[in-house]
């Protein structure tokens, strides 16, 4: 898979509720800057590999609406909607984010990522 097929299999073929496909995606010196409406955060590898499950036992739904997916070299930057529906109400999608993520590759991984996010 190129860096573009993998991170177009994150996003739309329902990647990041699979772990393991996120454990082979992502470096083990992984870092990620996030830029929320909550602060600045710079979290690893086992946050993402624990937001999996978080998204699994939680929401019945769960995917992204991408308008932009740009890749220049080893880094690809991806403009989405994230939208879910939860367990208890699964006929409801709402728009939970709006989303800017870069991503750089290294060696066919993830090695860093920045995030800025604000909630719908």
């Amino acid at each position: 898979m190129t860096n573009r097929e993998k991170i177009e299999f994150l996003y739309k073929e329902d990647g990041i509720r699979d772990k393991k496909f996120l454990d082979t995606l992502i470096h083990n010196d992984f870092k990620l800057e996030w830029d929320s409406s909550s602060g600045n955060s710079i979290l690893d590898k086992n946050f993402i590999l624990n937001l999996s499950e978080v998204i699994n036992a939680n929401y019945e739904i769960s995917y992204f609406e991408i308008s932009h997916l740009i890749e220049d070299s080893n880094q690809i930057v991806v403009k989405y909607n994230h939208k879910v529906a939860t367990i208890e109400n699964p006929k409801e999608i709402m728009l939970i984010a709006k989303v800017v993520a870069i991503w750089s590759f290294q060696d066919g991984k993830i090695i860093d990522g920045y995030l800025i996010s604000k909630p719908n």
